[in-house]
């Protein structure tokens, strides 16, 4: 004998009628209307023949009154709000919210609501609650929806306008070569927004028409002595302008009277007779007094990655005179830079880097060391440290 077993709502768990196609209780549907295969639960429609099911709204017998639902949207947050209200309060509601946008006061109304943007009309965004009606969707439950829409606001204030590079140029507004590699390093960086390199500031000085190979060799000690003025600072691979480089370019740039330009020595020089041209246009020869001049190597960078620069080294040691100089610049080029060729031009360009008092002659300078100390030696035209200057720098009395 079949025995029928009774089918239970999935929604209210009451019994479900032998017939139809909605639970009785709660208008849930349990079976498809077009090949009356039942349908499983939370599915949204039909697993037989793909037909969506119906979805019927609820109802309150118990309430005289429709059920209006009130929304808010922000789209600055994408913050939706909903609230229920009857017919009549939702009207006037409606009607608040109407004249609550006309006198810019919508913020009053939502104070317990955390504002994305203020309603004064100064930011970039503003609210303007254009609509706020009553509606009656499909179901006939009227709803009341408060739009929210952006409203853009014009920025009326200009950008900062800058002279160009060329018309700097032509001014000659910077009065030292450390100043054009700050206005340089203005212009590369975007006016300080942005990262520079080394070869943004070798395109600047083509842009300003001052490319020579002169200044493109000193180049390294331009922008040292930049950074040691606290304008730009050393990054990775490239540069940043500080703000105290920021605001000196501002200054350069902005000056009403250009730098004179430097006057060029009229007289020639030349290793051990010299030849000099006075303002007459007479030429006479001198005996040279045999001191061979050195030079600043431009190619050395003193703030390596990680390590100390030469300036912060050497004040952890008390130094008393030239040879302890020598000593220690020879041991920050070789241990600290990795130098392998140690000249004399390295130790007149540590000299000049710390902005101590360069030897009158570097070559007596170093023999002196060599020869009085023992800390030194040359070994194919190349400084060394000997084992006494080793244990010299080891055992140093370093500063507390």
């Amino acid at each position: 004998m079949e025995i029928n077993q009774e089918l239970i709502c999935s929604n209210c768990s009451k019994p479900l009628p032998a017939s139809g196609f909605f639970c009785g209780a709660c208008l849930t549907q349990f079976k498809c209307k077009e090949c009356e295969y039942f349908l499983e639960k939370d599915y949204v429609g039909c697993i037989n023949c793909g037909t969506p099911k119906e979805v019927r709204a609820e109802t309150n017998t118990a309430s005289a009154q429709n059920v209006n639902t009130f929304r808010l949207h922000e789209t600055a947050t994408d913050r939706t709000i909903e609230a229920t209200f009857s017919n009549d309060v939702a009207k006037d509601l409606a009607g608040t919210l109407r004249d609550a946008a006309a006198a810019g006061r919508m913020k009053a109304i939502a104070s317990n609501i955390p504002p994305s943007s203020n309603f004064n009309g100064t930011n970039e965004e503003t609210a303007e609650f254009a609509e706020a009606e009553v509606l009656n969707n499909e179901n006939g439950i009227p709803q009341t929806e408060a739009i929210h829409k952006p409203v853009s606001t014009t920025n009326t204030a200009k950008p900062v306008e800058y002279p160009t590079l060329k018309a700097v140029a032509m001014k000659n507004l910077p009065g030292t070569e450390t100043e054009w590699i700050v206005v340089y390093a203005f212009y590369s960086s975007n006016y300080g927004q942005e990262e520079f390199t080394r070869q943004n500031i070798i395109d600047k000085y083509s842009e300003s028409n001052r490319k020579n190979k002169s200044r493109i060799k000193s180049l390294t000690a331009y922008i040292t002595a930049a950074v040691k003025g606290g304008y730009i600072n050393p990054l990775e691979n490239s540069f940043s302008v500080l703000d105290k480089g920021v605001e000196k370019a501002k200054e350069i740039i902005s000056r009403t009277n250009s730098s004179s330009p430097k006057a060029k020595s009229s007289s020639k020089t030349k290793i051990g007779n010299s030849e000099t041209t006075d303002l007459s246009g007479n030429k006479s020869k001198k005996i040279s007094n045999g001191v061979k001049s050195h030079k600043r190597l431009t190619g050395i960078n003193f703030y390596p990655s990680g390590q100390k620069s030469l300036v912060d080294f050497i004040k952890d040691y008390k130094i008393k005179n030239d040879n302890e100089k020598n000593l220690l610049f020879t041991h920050y080029l070789s241990e600290v830079l990795k130098i392998t060729s140690v000249t004399l031009d390295h130790l007149y360009t540590c000299y000049d880097e710390v902005n101590h008092k360069i030897p009158e002659n570097m070559t007596k300078s170093f023999s002196n060391t060599k020869t009085r100390t023992g800390w030194l030696e040359t070994n194919n035209s190349n400084i060394e440290i000997t084992t006494k200057g080793i244990n010299k720098i080891k055992f140093w009395n370093k500063k507390d």
